[in-house]
């Protein structure tokens, strides 16, 4: 039996996450496997100046819970969300979306699976 991974909200290693070769935050992973089931779990953040909105294609079926702050996800041919602290959310594999992360400090836990 693998794990268990265990982290906090205050994590202190994290690295830039790269998106098209620009930098749309921190992330700090809990669980990232290779193979045929790849699983990644982890906090993403941003902090101070705000990253420009980014479009972001959904690789994997993709969960997130706010932990502080506010993002507005536009899904390509759907809703507009404006997610804050305590929201949960979830996309599936294939879609699209634009991110703009309107208030920090802003903080989110991500599961892909």
């Amino acid at each position: 039996m693998e794990g268990p991974w265990i982290t906090r909200v205050d994590a202190e290693s994290w690295e830039p996450m790269e998106l098209g070769g620009d930098t749309v935050g921190e992330v700090h992973l809990l669980r990232s496997d290779e193979g045929d089931r790849p699983y990644e779990a982890g906090l993403w953040r941003v902090r101070g100046d705000l990253p420009e909105p980014f479009h972001y294609l959904f690789e994997r079926n993709e969960t997130i819970h706010v932990l502080e702050g506010t993002v507005v996800i536009s899904v390509d041919g759907g809703p507009t969300l404006e997610l804050g602290a305590g929201d949960v959310a979830s996309f599936a594999a294939g879609g699209s979306a634009t991110w703009r992360v309107a208030r920090t400090p802003f903080k989110e836990l991500f599961v892909l699976g």
